[in-house]
């Protein structure tokens, strides 16, 4: 903090940098003076500007933090010469449709890396990759943060799932208005998956109310199964679910499409095994949409519909 002040002479910029509030920073700031015993800024209305006592301090002040990052950086060399570690944060349908083939291209070509992959919810995932706790994320909806970059790898169409129950309410081919009246069950709101169905329905002025909602696609099959209700989701969203026997899976043709991508840090470096997960996601992420081409669409597709709707 004292640094960052220094070099700056600005409460507001040093505090930005810092992700901090001014006051906290000012407070942290006469902390340090207080244990020091001597004033290291003089401030006006106006401008800041450093004491006797700051300028000498300074060039100490830099050392120390230098030698402390040249030994974090020693730390990190040591660890990565011991294993190999790669960490990723994904929305679980993501995390469901791509990374086992691609922890097993990695495990083929580095044998003894160390996967850790966080199945969490979008926020979640672009909060991890912020602390710098993950690699990258795999997620919907590009972060509007600066410090990072969406890349989007694929679309995703949106279905219902409905068994026999509701088979003369539900055919292969729907619009939402006719899903208005029907029993829907959705994801919580922590799901990128029901900020796309709500938007959709925002736009023709419509709330959008659904009669369930859940935070596992386990859960809302189990509920589907008994039919208790019918399932709105992204196709991927759905295909953890497995076995689709005795269910109906039925295109939304006016549906949304939810938009999936890579989200990485604008700086910093990247170690050759980061490329080469990162390369590995966009080889899964087209092989996905090869098996699923109704229902996956490639990266700004327009206009493309399903073949046809299973049973």
């Amino acid at each position: 903090m004292f640094l960052a002040l220094a070099e700056s002479l600005n409460f507001s910029k040093s505090a930005e940098q810092l992700f901090m509030t001014q006051p906290a920073l000012s407070k942290a700031i006469r902390e340090i003076e207080g244990t020091l015993g001597l004033p290291l800024f003089e401030r006006t209305t106006r401008s800041v500007q450093l004491t006797e006592g700051g300028a000498k301090l300074l060039p100490v002040a830099r050392t120390i933090v230098g030698e402390y990052e040249a030994g974090l950086q020693r730390l990190r060399t040591s660890a990565q010469q011991e294993a190999l570690q790669l960490a990723i944060a994904a929305l679980p349908s993501f995390a469901h449709a791509l990374m086992p083939s691609v922890c097993a291209a990695l495990e083929r070509e580095h044998p003894a890396v160390q996967i850790t992959v966080h199945d969490c919810s979008n926020g979640a995932a672009i909060k991890r990759l912020l602390n710098y706790e993950v690699d990258f994320a795999l997620a919907s909806v590009a972060p509007s943060h600066p410090d990072l970059m969406y890349q989007e790898l694929l679309r995703d169409r949106f279905v219902l799932l409905s068994c026999p129950p509701w088979s003369r309410q539900v055919r292969a081919r729907m619009h939402l208005d006719e899903l208005m009246d029907l029993p829907l069950i959705t994801l919580t709101n922590a799901s990128t998956a029901l900020r796309y169905i709500s938007a959709a329905y925002l736009q023709r002025g419509v709330e959008f109310r659904p009669k369930m909602q859940m935070d596992q696609v386990g859960t809302i099959a189990a509920f589907v199964r008994k039919g208790l209700g019918i399932a709105v989701l992204p196709y991927l969203g759905m295909l953890p679910i497995g076995s689709l026997r005795g269910m109906q899976l039925s295109e939304v043709v006016d549906g949304p499409v939810r938009s999936l991508g890579l989200v990485t840090r604008r700086t910093g470096s990247r170690s050759p095994l980061v490329t080469a997960a990162m390369q590995a996601v966009q080889d899964a992420s087209t092989a996905v949409m090869e098996r699923h081409p109704a229902w996956i669409l490639p990266p700004h597709a327009q206009g493309r519909k399903p073949r046809g709707a299973a049973r």
